[in-house]
């Protein structure tokens, strides 16, 4: 499939207007927005927008059953979820909408749900995505002001001993850790094309949204590794001419086992 873009422009309107339809909501400092979403476009949108009006984000990929997104999203009292009908993976489309519904009822402080049309099945008492950034033309992010250390996100860990264990990120701390990993180590600027396969599970999401900071594109990928052969994220990253990668070393190996040669296969003369 081709790539799909979202200018500049565009992605400051939608995060506007949904910053708009999270304040009509009743969101306000210091609340908690959730994702379980796969890693698309929306999901960038509704952390900045969650962001903008010193709310807190929160998220995991909808891989995830209800119960292990509960077991994490579950301790944060959220206020609102954002959410996508399904996903497809591997040729197969799997719809969500059972777990949203075990996801609603375990969050009884919730008081809205806005979703995302992946699969175009329809989810009950639930705001449209569509419906949630209709009005263009606004322009202008207006942001609150925060302290510091004020809650910017929450990450997880892997829950191999009990339940996961949030782990709080401030906006002051986690912005120069990223601007000085994105900027100075990785020395990305606006010329840059970023593609990290990660899903909204792991801290490699957060860590891609970073690269915004320098206004270098981000690629979102919510599909599989070996999409159409083993080596579909070298296909991608030379698709859209990504000049920083990031994968696994397991997703390397596998590579490396099935006997593919991406320099030799594709165009990665982008990437540096």
């Amino acid at each position: 499939a081709e790539p799909q873009e979202v200018s500049w422009g565009e992605l400051i309107e939608q995060v506007t207007v949904f910053a708009r339809t999270l304040r009509e909501q009743g969101v306000e400092a210091g609340d908690r927005v959730i994702g379980y979403l796969p890693n698309i476009p929306e999901a960038i949108v509704a952390f900045l927008a969650t962001a903008s009006i010193g709310a807190v984000w929160s998220a995991c990929g909808q891989d995830y059953s209800a119960k292990a997104a509960l077991d994490r999203l579950g301790q944060l009292d959220p206020t609102v979820l954002v959410t996508a009908d399904g996903y497809r993976f591997g040729g197969k489309e799997h719809d969500k909408r059972a777990d949203i519904a075990a996801l609603r009822d375990g969050l009884p402080g919730l008081r809205a749900t806005v979703v995302v049309s992946q699969l175009g099945l329809d989810v009950a008492d639930a705001l449209p995505w569509t419906d949630a950034v209709a009005d263009a033309g606004l322009g202008v992010i207006e942001t609150a002001p925060v302290d510091f250390d004020h809650p910017l996100w929450i990450v997880f860990s892997s829950g191999t001993t009990g339940l996961p264990k949030g782990i709080v990120h401030g906006h002051g701390g986690v912005l120069l850790e990223h601007l000085k990993a994105v900027a100075l180590q990785s020395n990305m600027g606006p010329d840059d094309t970023f593609f990290w396969y990660t899903s909204p599970s792991w801290m490699m999401w957060n860590f891609q949204v970073a690269g915004l900071l320098t206004g270098a594109t981000i690629v979102t990928y919510d599909g599989s590794p070996t999409a159409g052969g083993p080596d579909a994220l070298w296909r991608i990253a030379a698709q859209v001419g990504a000049s920083v990668f990031g994968t696994s070393p397991g997703y390397v190996l596998g590579c490396i086992k099935a006997g593919s040669v991406p320099r030799a296969d594709h165009d990665l003369s982008a990437l540096r």
